[in-house]
C-alpha cells in the first residue's frame, strides 16, 4: 500500500472544498472558486480536471471576461445525471420514496401502501422499486446511494433500537441493501431528516440553531446546532414525544398519547362512538364546532404550544418547523398553535410550518445520502436553488 503523505490530504481537502463550492453554485468558474477558497488557479484546475474525468462536473457556456479583458471563463456546474439517489420513509401505513439526481432534482416521487405489511415484505418492495429504477433512469453511474427514513431510534451504529409502528423483527436493512447494490446505504430518524431538509432546503434558514417537530403517528424532533446535526450520545436526541406529563389523576404519560395525530383520532373515535375517523373527518367537524372535537384541539394546541416553548428553551434556539399533516390541512389551528407559543414566550420564537412534511422528510434523506456519496459528510451544502 502507498503511504498517505501530507501533499495527498492537502489535496483531498482542497478537493472536497472545490466540490462545495461547485454543488453550491448553480455554475461558477475556476477563478470564481480560486478566490473564493483562496487557493491558486494551477490547484484549482488540477483538481478540477480529475473531477471533469470523473464526469462529476459539466461546462456550460462561458461566463462574463474581466474588467481587463482576456479570454472568458467557462462556466461550470455540478453534473446532475452523474448518478442518482434513492430514499425510503417507511411509515406505518405507507412507504414514501423519492429519486433523486446528484443535484436533488427530482426524478420520482410517490408512495406505496404497505399498511399491514411485514417488514420482509416491505424490503421486497423497497428492491423491486431500486430494481425498477435502475432499468429506467439513465445517468452515468447509476444507482450512488440510498437512505432509509426510520420513524424511531437510530444508534451511532446504523441500528434500529426503537421502532414503536413498524416491527423490523432484527432485518438489517442496511446490510442486505449494500450488499445486493453495492453502495452506501444511511439509516436515519425521520425527524432528524425534516431537521436536515430545513438547513439544506430552505434559503430562509439562516439560523444555525433550529428545532424541527413532527406531529405525525407520534412526535419526534430533528435539532440542528450550529450547522450539525445533533443526534445524541445513542440517537435518542429528539425524542420529545416521549417526554412525560401529568394527567388529571395524576398519572404520567408521554406526551405523544395526548396529541399526536394518531392519539386524537384514537379518542375522538372513543368520545364520538365510531370505528372509523380519519384526519379529514376531524377537520370536518372541527369546523363543523363539534364541542368533542373542539376540546381535543384545545387540548392538543395547549400541550404542543409548551412542547414548542419548552423545546425552544432546551436547545436555546429562536426558529422552531413544524411538519404536521393535520395542521397543513387546517392552517387555523397552526395559526391558534402560534398566537399560544407568542403568549408563553412574548413573540421570541419563530414558528414556520412546513408545506408538505412527508417531502421534507425525503429531501433531508436526499441530502444525508448525497453528502455520503460525495465524501463531503460535515461539509455544508445548500440545494435551495434546485428545482424540486
Amino acid at each position: 500500500m502507498v503511504p498517505i503523505t501530507s501533499k495527498d490530504n492537502l489535496r483531498q481537502a482542497n478537493r472536497k472544498l472545490v466540490l462545495q463550492e461547485i454543488v453550491n453554485s448553480e455554475y461558477t468558474t475556476r477563478v470564481a472558486i480560486s478566490r473564493k477558497l483562496g487557493l491558486n488557479k494551477s490547484t484549482i484546475s488540477s483538481i478540477y480536471d480529475d473531477l471533469k474525468k470523473e464526469q462529476l462536473v459539466e461546462e456550460v457556456g462561458e461566463g462574463a471576461a474581466s474588467h481587463a479583458g482576456g479570454r472568458k471563463p467557462t462556466n461550470i456546474k455540478l453534473h446532475a445525471s452523474y448518478g442518482f439517489t434513492m430514499s425510503f420513509d417507511i411509515s406505518f401505513r405507507n412507504l414514501h420514496f423519492m429519486i433523486n439526481y446528484l443535484d436533488s432534482s427530482v426524478i420520482e416521487q410517490s408512495e406505496i401502501s404497505i399498511y399491514q405489511k411485514s417488514i420482509q415484505e416491505i424490503l421486497a418492495i423497497i428492491e423491486a422499486k431500486i430494481d425498477q429504477t435502475l432499468q429506467t433512469v439513465q445517468s452515468v453511474r447509476g444507482l450512488l446511494g440510498i437512505c432509509l427514513s426510520i420513524h424511531g431510534i437510530v444508534n451511532e451504529r446504523q441500528a434500529i433500537t426503537y421502532s414503536p409502528f413498524v416491527d423490523f423483527d432484527n432485518l438489517d436493512l442496511r446490510q442486505l441493501l449494500m450488499a445486493k447494490y453495492q453502495v452506501p446505504v444511511v439509516l436515519e430518524n425521520e425527524s432528524n431528516l425534516t431537521a436536515v431538509y430545513v438547513r439544506d432546503f430552505m434559503p430562509v434558514a439562516a439560523n444555525p440553531n433550529l428545532v424541527a417537530i413532527s406531529i405525525h403517528k407520534g412526535i419526534g424532533s430533528g435539532i440542528i446546532l450550529n450547522q450539525r446535526l445533533f443526534r445524541g450520545f445513542k440517537g435518542q436526541a429528539g425524542e420529545i414525544g416521549r417526554t412525560l406529563i401529568k394527567t388529571a389523576e395524576g398519572k404520567l404519560i408521554p406526551v405523544e398519547q395526548i396529541c399526536s395525530e394518531d392519539s386524537i383520532i384514537n379518542y375522538l373515535k372513543t368520545q364520538l362512538k365510531t370505528e372509523k375517523l380519519n384526519r379529514g373527518q376531524v377537520i370536518a367537524l372541527y369546523r363543523a364546532h363539534n364541542k368533542a372535537v373542539i376540546l381535543a384541539m384545545n387540548t392538543f394546541v395547549a400541550e404542543i404550544s409548551t412542547l414548542i416553548y419548552n423545546a425552544s428553551m432546551y436547545f436555546d434556539t429562536g426558529t422552531v418547523y413544524l411538519g404536521s399533516p393535520l395542521m397543513e390541512e387546517a392552517t387555523e389551528i397552526f395559526d391558534q398553535v402560534a398566537e399560544s407559543v407568542q403568549r408563553l414566550n412574548n413573540n421570541a420564537i419563530n414558528l414556520h410550518l412546513l408545506a408538505n412534511s412527508d417531502m421534507a422528510t425525503l429531501f433531508g434523506a436526499c441530502s444525508v445520502i448525497t453528502h455520503q456519496v460525495l465524501d463531503l459528510v460535515g461539509y455544508q451544502l445548500n440545494f435551495s436553488g434546485v428545482q424540486k
